[in-house]
């Protein structure tokens, strides 16, 4: 088998694909995409590409090598291992469909049938787009001391609280991850305060038989710590980019002065930052399929935080394709914890809980413990859906993510 071919598709409301072709008319999806880097990450593909013209593609450690060796020394970075990330992923499609195998197969098989899936929560009342249309336009999550204004005046805890309900009573979630933003200009205690009564609020409302994450966003060490210690009688399940991606060291002061697990990761390429942060007390490493490798790589990041007794939570905020194979990667994982998805993909339908309508032929289904079943199909294990897949063409698409 030979690669022939390649791709790109631009699928709004704002994802870039990858179709490999091969001369046995099996293809293989990817996700080659950066946020609000498109245009860079398709052209370092073009670049990649023409490496693979003619080679197995079945070959997926080898050709990672040679992707990421390539360019005259420069190894590593955003793009390089975006575009890396997307084609990866396709290369694996392909050789699970040319061995009649979901990629979970080839990772070692199922740890488990159904994957655990937790969905964001601000102080905004849950909502769904239709397939292809953007998030953006419903509003974002306020920022805690920050300007803005909302229609909604009820104090911002409560506002969190109305959320967290609908999406575990309702919606069927058994995990939730609190998000919190903080303005670069108040007042530490304030803010802090604050963003601890909206996760108290959360967990009063939904109990401890609901997991609850929170994600600060990448805040000044000093938020994070502070953050922290306040919520440790409330048990969060892990709290998420405590300190600025660019320094994996500082984790080691956060995770040294609380006992709330610290999870990180979601901006980190390649395995090294990953290396660090275990050393730095990281209890939760969250790499991007789409970013951090692809499947080659998250395998080798999921084996080492085992070697440390730490679990895997993959960053997943991009199209369903990537969610598919986040679901596969996470079958296979010994030590996954739970997976993230993009709120722009739910649809609610006849009383479920759907990601992927529209997109996929049988979107996932959430189920009454807050999981999705792993697809047994081939490859990433979905198929497109021709009549979704073309209406969703006829929408604009646009760089800024989501």
């Amino acid at each position: 088998m030979k690669i022939t071919r390649y791709e790109l598709l631009r699928i709004p409301p704002s994802w870039v694909w990858i179709r490999i072709h091969t001369d046995e008319g099996i293809s293989g999806l990817g996700e080659p995409f950066l946020e609000d880097h498109a245009d860079v990450v398709s052209a370092e593909v073009t670049r990649l590409m023409p490496l693979l013209i003619g080679e197995d593609p079945r070959r997926t450690g080898w050709l990672w090598d040679k992707m990421y060796n390539s360019g005259c020394g420069y190894r590593g970075g955003p793009i390089k291992l975006s575009a890396i990330s997307g084609i990866d992923m396709a290369l694996w499609d392909i050789k699970g469909k040319a061995l009649g195998a979901p990629v979970y197969e080839l990772l070692g098989g199922l740890c488990r049938d159904k994957v655990k899936v937790y969905r964001s929560c601000a102080g905004e009342a849950p909502y769904t787009v239709e397939p292809g249309q953007p998030y953006r336009a419903v509003g974002m999550p306020p920022v805690l001391g920050g300007p803005g204004e909302t229609a909604d005046a009820r104090p911002l805890p409560e506002r969190y609280a109305d959320a967290a309900r609908t999406l575990v009573r309702e919606w069927g979630f058994r995990c939730l991850k609190v998000h919190v933003s903080f303005a670069e200009t108040v007042a530490l205690g304030t803010s802090v305060a604050l963003a601890a009564d909206c996760f108290a609020a959360v967990r009063d409302a939904v109990g401890y038989d609901v997991d609850v994450a929170i994600d600060v966003h990448n805040p000044h060490p000093n938020y994070a710590l502070q953050l922290a210690r306040a919520l440790e009688p409330y048990r969060p399940l892990f709290l998420e980019e405590p300190v600025p991606p660019e320094r994996v060291d500082l984790l080691r002061r956060i995770a040294g002065g609380t006992t709330v697990p610290v999870a990180a990761g979601e901006r980190w390429m390649g395995k090294w930052a990953f290396r660090e942060a275990l050393d730095a007390g990281a209890a939760v490493l969250q790499p991007d399929i789409a970013h951090a490798g692809g499947f080659t790589e998250l395998a080798k990041i999921a084996a080492m935080a085992e070697s440390h007794f730490a679990v895997v939570a993959p960053h997943c905020p991009l199209s369903p394709l990537s969610f598919a194979a986040c679901v596969q990667f996470a079958a296979a994982a010994p030590n996954f914890l739970v997976q993230e998805h993009n709120e722009v993909n739910d649809s609610r339908a006849d009383g479920r809980t759907l990601i992927g309508r529209g997109f996929f032929r049988e979107p996932f289904a959430l189920d009454q413990g807050g999981c999705v079943a792993v697809p047994r199909l081939p490859g990433l294990g979905v198929e497109l859906d021709d009549a979704g897949m073309a209406a969703i063409a006829q929408l604009p698409w646009r760089e800024q993510r989501g």
